[in-house]
C-alpha cells in the first residue's frame, strides 16, 4: 500500500541544481526531521554518476507542499550573536 499526502498534497521544488555531496547532506538532515524528499536527477545526470561519481547536471530535491516552510527553516544558516 503506498503512502499518501495529506489532501492529495503534491511536492514543490525546495533547491536545485545540487551537486552530489550537497544533496546528500541535505537529504540526510531533512528526513532526520521525518521530512519525506525526493531526489530528481536532470538530464542523463543519474547515469553519469554511476559511471564515473559525478552528476554534472545537477540535483533537485523536493518536498511535500504542507512541509516546505518547515524544510526552508531547518536549512537557514544559522547566524552568529550581533555584536551591535
Amino acid at each position: 500500500m503506498s503512502e499518501e499526502y495529506i489532501d492529495n498534497d503534491k511536492e514543490v521544488l525546495l533547491l536545485a541544481n545540487l551537486n552530489t555531496v550537497e544533496a546528500e547532506i541535505i537529504i540526510s538532515k531533512l528526513q532526520s526531521y521525518g521530512i519525506p524528499v525526493l531526489r530528481k536527477s536532470k538530464g542523463s545526470g543519474e547515469i553519469m554518476e554511476i559511471y564515473t561519481g559525478i552528476n554534472l547536471y545537477g540535483t533537485d530535491i523536493y518536498v511535500p507542499t504542507h512541509m516546505y516552510e518547515l524544510a526552508k527553516e531547518l536549512l537557514k544558516p544559522i547566524d552568529d550573536e550581533d555584536n551591535s
